[in-house]
């Protein structure tokens, strides 16, 4: 399977090291500015996409036998984490969103073909991204409330719509507005909750790693209409010397008529 993801890193890692110290340097810059308000961009040990799933002996059965007859995605998802890739990997070697790549790894959690991630920060972005749970069950996951304060939000949230229907709350401002969770924390959310619905597909990278194909299949028809253009060219000269040899005959039965 190509990877996509090293296509672009072998494209930027074969670049001279003075061309490399500028992109990190542009890349660390946006980063910094686009996260600051959000999250810390050095923690990596929260980054969802650098997840390895690992798949379950009951995943590895599944996948040899499809005996549940399941989305096709799904045994694509199966024999991606096999081979031990990340979930970057898997996301943009199919050509998927972040959404849903994280809409299949949660049925093969919930089916128990792949383990359930051991950091509970990891957890809780497979489900909320896939859409199986709300914010306030994310966060909840996470450890910042518990069920009594989760379903003080809820309790809270409802009364407030139904009286104020032209103002509505999400769950998120109310847990603000009760001091469980800081704006940060919400930003971070539903930011990366955001993000997670965009397609990043490599293009320009993928017409160059075809293109090898592309001029060999291109060589193929060349050659081929050569040999076509040859035989077709000695055809027409086999008959053009019969038509001369027939004028020839037909000019010497004339002569001797004459004579």
């Amino acid at each position: 399977m190509q990877n996509n993801l090293n296509l672009l890193m072998n494209s930027i890692l074969e670049a001279p090291v003075w061309v490399q110290e500028v992109i990190y340097l542009d890349i660390q810059k946006r980063l910094k500015e686009k996260l600051a308000s959000v999250s810390n961009p050095d923690t990596t040990g929260e980054i969802y996409s650098i997840f390895v799933p690992e798949i379950t002996f009951k995943g590895k059965k599944e996948l040899e036998t499809h005996e549940n007859g399941l989305d096709f995605n799904i045994y694509k998802y199966l024999e991606a984490a096999s081979n031990n890739l990340r979930v970057i990997d898997i996301t943009l070697n199919n050509f998927w969103t972040l959404e849903e790549s994280s809409c299949y790894l949660a049925e093969c959690i919930k089916r128990e073909f792949i383990k359930n991630p051991s950091d509970p920060v990891l957890s809780a972005s497979v489900f909320y991204i896939a859409g199986e749970i709300r914010i306030g069950e994310y966060v909840k996951r996470l450890n910042k409330i518990n069920i009594e304060e989760l379903d003080n939000v809820l309790r809270k949230q409802k009364q407030h719509n139904q009286e104020h229907p032209e103002e509505r709350l999400k769950a998120g401002e109310i847990m603000i507005s009760m001091g469980y969770v800081a704006n940060k924390d919400i930003d971070k959310i539903l930011y990366t909750k955001e993000e997670a619905k965009k397609r990043f597909i490599l293009s320009n990278l993928q017409k160059s790693a075809q293109q090898p194909a592309a001029i060999s299949q291109h060589s193929v028809e060349y050659e081929a209409k050569i040999k076509e253009l040859t035989a077709l060219n000695q055809k027409l000269a086999a008959e053009n010397n019969l038509l001369k040899d027939k004028l020839r005959a037909i000019f010497n039965i004339q002569n001797k008529n004459k004579q």
